[in-house]
């Protein structure tokens, strides 16, 4: 166990120990960093006596990482890149970005997700420009000259890089009004009720855990075309939705809708947001990224 002089140590030789993986040498590594062979030699000792563990494997010809090295080379990996993005976060406020930002995102993602936190970068940055395309059709980043989209399903193979964001989960929600003048909604009469129904729904497959599954679907089907208009027709007491909880977190805790069979969960999507951009992304797309995951984390550690 490190006591705290020790551990002031340690992010340093941790640093050291990452550029000699990297490097594959204790030669190689000493050069990058502008120490000698053996300092750099010294450091790795003391991390490994101060961890107890032997982290590599010495030979004459090359550097072998034991289990332990394998891990803890990831953790050095990643001290290095929280590092650089701190770094890049401070030279960000030194120079704040300002100009055009263009992000698109289907219609669903405007109240909730994106335009709250574009409206909190532009509180920061005053001279930042954003130009934001909501639409349920995938917009090409060149063609609209795009910095960021956002996409929801499997993305097709293409030159553009794609960051995970989270998952979209389908629930079943309804208007307490709905519910209230109509007998209670088992598996075997959704059928019979009023159903919002999207495009991209008709004959859905709902699942519970214990595998059994019921369709989505009805004769006295609303049908809408944009999610949006869907959590509003079942807000107005329309019918039944099947609404991802993000779009309607906020209508669950106030009580303004209700969910209908909660052991049932529809199809669950990936959401990816999608850059053309070649190396690190900039500091400004990387921070409107961090706070979409944290949206998206946040809503999954309070699922109903």
């Amino acid at each position: 166990m490190f006591i705290k002089n020790e551990q002031k140590r340690l992010a340093y030789q941790m640093l050291v120990f990452d550029e000699v993986v990297q490097k594959g040498s204790f030669t190689a590594a000493a050069k990058s960093l502008g120490h000698t062979k053996s300092a750099v030699s010294h450091y790795i000792s003391q991390l490994e006596d101060g961890l107890g563990v032997r982290l590599l494997n010495r030979s004459t010809r090359k550097l072998n990482l034991t289990v332990v090295g394998l891990q803890f080379a990831e953790r050095s990996q990643q001290l290095l890149e929280l590092l650089t993005d701190t770094l890049e976060d401070i030279q960000e406020h030194q120079q704040a970005p300002s100009g055009r930002i263009a992000i698109t995102a289907p219609h669903a993602f405007d109240g909730a997700l994106v335009t709250p936190i574009i409206a909190q970068l532009c509180s920061e940055y005053p001279n930042l420009q954003p130009e934001l395309l909501f639409s349920d059709q995938r917009l090409d980043l060149l063609e609209y000259k795009l910095d960021l989209a956002v996409s929801v399903g499997q993305q097709k193979d293409s030159a553009y890089r794609a960051v995970a964001i989270g998952r979209l989960d389908s629930i079943l929600v309804a208007a307490p009004q709905y519910l209230a003048q109509t007998s209670a909604v088992t598996a075997d009469n959704l059928c019979e009720n009023k159903l919002v129904l999207l495009p991209w729904q008709e004959n859905s497959l709902l699942h519970d855990k214990q595998g059994k599954s019921i369709t989505f679907n009805s004769t006295k089907a609303l049908k809408v075309n944009t999610s949006i208009s869907a959590v509003n027709s079942v807000k107005c007491a329309l019918g039944i939705g099947l609404i991802p909880t993000i779009f309607v977190q906020s209508d669950l805790d106030s009580g303004q809708l209700q969910r209908v069979l909660p052991a049932f969960q529809g199809e669950v999507r990936d959401v990816y947001a999608l850059h053309s951009y070649q190396q690190q992304l900039p500091p400004l797309l990387r921070r409107f990224i961090d706070k979409l995951k944290t949206a998206f984390a946040q809503v999954n550690s309070r699922k109903y």
